[in-house]
């Protein structure tokens, strides 16, 4: 059976007009016409569309000689009418690329960083730290203070972990007009 017979059969299976198969293509009902005479095909993306509206696979459609299951099923609603199947939702297989990208992405950094613990955790052997305050400065009125932390290894004496520890910045202590922490003179408020 033709292209052209298979349309026609499929559209009058479901009971539609040209009009009404034209409007659920998105196509205009001479390019139906067109069809239907043989003077013209539908390019590939309305023969999967065809092919998605009416549960037909694109394979009965293009081949003559096809010898696969050729009867169209129209589902009936509850008065007995022949109903169109549903189209069904066009699946973008972007999101699904996209999930798999960061799969990989995410399993490449735990990778990584189980990689970089190790490494770290192998390379100094030792159990035994020493925990060390280095590099304390005392915090004043006007500056921040700050020391380092730092883990050495008591058998080697190796540092392992450093580590930079900020101290906050305590406000004036005025006594006598005077800071008693970095001896700035108190100003009058206005």
């Amino acid at each position: 059976m033709k292209l052209s017979d298979k349309l026609i059969a499929i559209r009058k299976e479901y009971g539609w007009s040209q009009e009404d198969f034209a409007e659920k293509l998105d196509v205009s009902r001479q390019a139906i016409s067109r069809w239907e005479n043989g003077t013209a095909l539908p390019d590939a993306q309305n023969i999967f569309r065809i092919s998605k509206l009416c549960g037909v696979t694109a394979d009965y459609l293009l081949n003559e000689d096809y010898e696969g299951e050729t009867e169209i099923s129209v589902p009936e609603t509850e008065a007995g009418e022949a109903q169109p199947a549903p189209p069904q939702k066009k699946h973008s297989h972007w999101v699904e690329i996209l999930a798999v990208c960061l799969i990989v992405l995410l399993a490449g950094c735990a990778i990584a960083a189980i990689v970089k613990s190790k490494s770290e955790a192998h390379a100094h052997s030792h159990a035994d730290l020493r925990y060390v305050i280095e590099n304390e400065v005392a915090p004043t009125c006007t500056t921040e203070g700050f020391s380092e932390i730092v883990l050495y290894c008591t058998e080697c004496g190796k540092e392992v972990f450093r580590t930079r520890v900020s101290k906050g910045m305590p406000s004036h202590q005025f006594y006598n007009d005077k800071c008693i922490i970095c001896g700035e003179i108190q100003r009058e408020r206005d």
